[in-house]
């Protein structure tokens, strides 16, 4: 076998993997020679790591309403989390709520009054505070200051952020309410008016981890959060912003992916790339060292079957960030994918970040990954390449102008395409899921939160504030905005103190999340159900033809394959004889049967086998555990009743789904 398909792994970014690295595939740059601290800063920003600055404990909150985050936030404070992170539902960030619509994806937080209950009890000078703003962070920026206010908090005391990040709502919601450039005008006034009265919040967001968790590979990530804040940068200075200030205010979040290595070089390679884009804004390349980078463990590879390997998948993703260099750190808990978390799984992802940081003491050293060949070798090709596609943006007019071509949707598309098509075929495995899977287990089942109740006000908008011009100054809308808010206006209330009305040009190709094991969990919970109407699983028969030797690859590979979708498995015994295989079978009540044997005995067996148990059990589906490398051989076998072959080449879930809707467990 050539040496390139056997010891050379190929990855979703395009990347050849050597199977060993040595000092001669050290990249022809002298990055890697630096130290921690020192420009372009690939091997981090601080010459100490987090020896005196551990990263933030950012976990997030899966609950709808404020009191339940509250709740749960204050508790888990007090149990080792030194962050708050807010994400607002989707209707809030996109300034449409009325009265807290509250979708599934954040915490309904309409009026002050429901930001009030969120944070009871949080000190706000003493925790850092990050509200995902989403389109235009003003609305959720008078909220949150109008409460320190009231709380006699000074606003130069607040740390955290309140960030808007238009491209990423554009993006993950297929629309904007209102302009693009009116946003960008708001978003350069709360940079700017942030930086002279409340200096430690960043208030640019450039979130990448929406295209990581729909399938995009590490290049398309890198490449597309340098494009998002090239795009931030341009319309910041156009507007007044220094370099230097729009530089300390971003702020960027990545998904991190289960490759480990790729995932540790990703974010290695991102400092140094910003590092380019700021200079070549005229930045000093120091300014580079004041941007935030959080990272959130991936979604898309995560499961509600066998749910407790995700604990380990996360472990893995988590380090890979710290070891990366990231500034805050979201570890989901296992069972967060079905959209509800308990005190105990919330508590082992807490722990995850003690035990990286106490017992295995990665914050006492800097860039423990640097020096690497391997490592140093990875982290320039990904650099390399997002650089490359991050110029295609910049040819293609920007980011904004890419999103609305549907470019990097596209390519999103056809990655995750890239990745479905490995675990559809098990090339990519996911334990529990498409490998190995555990029937006994209980899969984690949908939660559904509590509803939110609508926010309330007594009085109208033109009595609470007057609306301001677009052109009136940026600071005065600001006021106004404190001000409505002090009075009870809601967050659409507040966008529209400002904003003139939405327009159909700003409607994109949504970019949809999307986790693997999707289909994996829909064969398994149709063959569940089936199993609690008929009171046994859809059934397998196994005929294993001769000796062990002759059998055992081809019964072990079709165990596995059908036990993913959920099927019972039968294979107790081996035969000799056709005839007599095929008897076993059609006495099993199995309405599938797999003949397991060697190429050179099919000739013989196929038809055999086939022909009697068809005449005994009509409408039972032969399956074949193998696929002949000759067509012409394939089709004599269709020919003689064999209905399906399984092979490594296989789509598993769309196999299983044929046979399923053909007992009747699938729809």
């Amino acid at each position: 076998m050539p040496f390139e398909k056997k010891l050379v792994t190929r990855t979703f970014e395009g990347i050849a993997l050597q199977p060993l690295y040595t000092r001669a595939d050290l990249p022809a740059a002298t990055e890697w020679e630096t130290t921690p601290g020192q420009a372009p800063y690939v091997r981090g920003f601080s010459g100490y790591s987090y020896k005196y600055n551990l990263w933030e404990f950012a976990q997030e909150i899966a609950v709808k309403t404020p009191a339940e985050f509250n709740a749960t936030v204050v508790a888990d404070l007090m149990r080792g989390q030194d962050s708050v992170v807010v994400t607002p539902d989707a209707a809030a960030r996109a300034g449409l709520a009325q009265g807290g619509g509250g979708d599934s994806d954040g915490v309904a937080i309409a009026t002050l009054a429901d930001l009030t209950t969120a944070l009871a009890g949080v000190d706000l000078q003493a925790v850092p505070v990050h509200l995902r703003a989403g389109a235009d962070a003003l609305p959720l920026a008078a909220f949150y200051l109008e409460l320190a206010r009231t709380r006699r908090v000074a606003w130069e005391k607040l740390t955290g952020s309140i960030t808007a990040d238009p491209l990423a709502e554009w993006a993950e919601t297929g629309r904007l309410v209102t302009r693009l450039d009116g946003l960008h005008d708001s978003l350069a006034g709360w940079t700017a008016w942030a930086a002279n009265h409340a200096p430690q919040l960043r208030t640019v967001g450039v979130n990448a981890a929406i295209w990581g968790n729909a399938g995009a590979t590490a290049v398309q990530e890198l490449a597309f959060a340098l494009a998002s804040a090239a795009e931030y940068l341009r319309a910041l200075i156009e507007r007044g912003v220094s370099p230097e200030v729009a530089a300390s205010r971003v702020q960027f979040r990545f998904a991190i992916g289960p490759q480990f290595f790729t995932e540790i070089a990703k974010f290695r390679a991102l400092r140094p790339l910003w590092t380019r884009v700021l200079m070549a804004f005229g930045a000093p390349a120091e300014s580079a060292t004041r941007v935030s980078v959080q990272a959130a463990t991936g979604r898309w590879n995560k499961t509600r079957l066998d749910p407790h390997v995700n604990m380990l998948r996360v472990t893995t993703e988590a380090l890979s960030a710290v070891l990366g260099g990231c500034d805050a750190l979201h570890i989901a808990p296992f069972d967060d994918v079905a959209g509800a978390t308990s005190e105990h799984s919330r508590r082992t992802a807490r722990n995850v970040h003690t035990l990286l940081a106490e017992e295995f003491s990665f914050s006492q050293v800097a860039d423990a990954a640097g020096g690497s060949f391997y490592v140093e070798k990875l982290t320039d090709e990904l650099a390399r390449k997002a650089w490359e596609l991050f110029q295609a943006f910049e040819g293609r007019g920007g980011f904004a102008a890419a999103l609305r071509e549907g470019y990097p949707q596209q390519l999103v598309a056809k990655s995750a395409l890239e990745k479905g098509d490995a675990v559809a075929k098990r090339r990519l495995g996911l334990i529990g899921t498409n490998l190995f899977p555990n029937l006994k287990e209980k899969p984690l089942a949908a939660q559904a939160g509590t509803p939110p109740a609508p926010a309330t006000r007594k009085t109208k908008l033109d009595v609470i504030a007057p609306v301001l011009p677009p052109d009136a100054p940026w600071p005065a809308h600001f006021e106004a905005a404190l001000a409505a808010a002090k009075s009870g206006a809601t967050i659409a209330e507040l966008a529209r103190l400002t904003r003139p009305a939405s327009s159909s040009e700003w409607v994109v190709t949504p970019v949809a999340p999307w986790r693997a094991s999707a289909r994996f969990e829909l064969l398994r919970t149709a063959a569940d159900d089936f199993a609690k109407r008929t009171g046994a699983r859809p059934r397998v028969f196994l005929a294993k033809m001769g000796p062990s030797l002759q059998h055992k690859a081809r019964a072990d590979f079709s165990a596995g394959f059908f036990a993913v979708g959920g099927f019972e498995v039968l294979a107790k015994q081996s035969f000799e004889q056709a005839d007599a295989a095929a008897k076993a079978a059609a006495a099993s009540g199995a309405a599938i049967a797999v003949l397991c044997s060697t190429d050179d005995t099919y000739p013989t067996l196929v038809p055999a086998f086939a022909a009697a148990l068809k005449a005994a059990k009509p409408g039972t589906k032969v399956v074949l555990a193998g696929l002949p490398a000759d067509p012409a051989v394939v089709t004599a076998f269709r020919s003689a009743g064999v209905d399906e072959f399984i092979h490594l080449r296989a789509n598993v879930p769309d196999i299983l789904a044929k046979f399923l809707q053909q007992i009747g467990a699938l729809a």
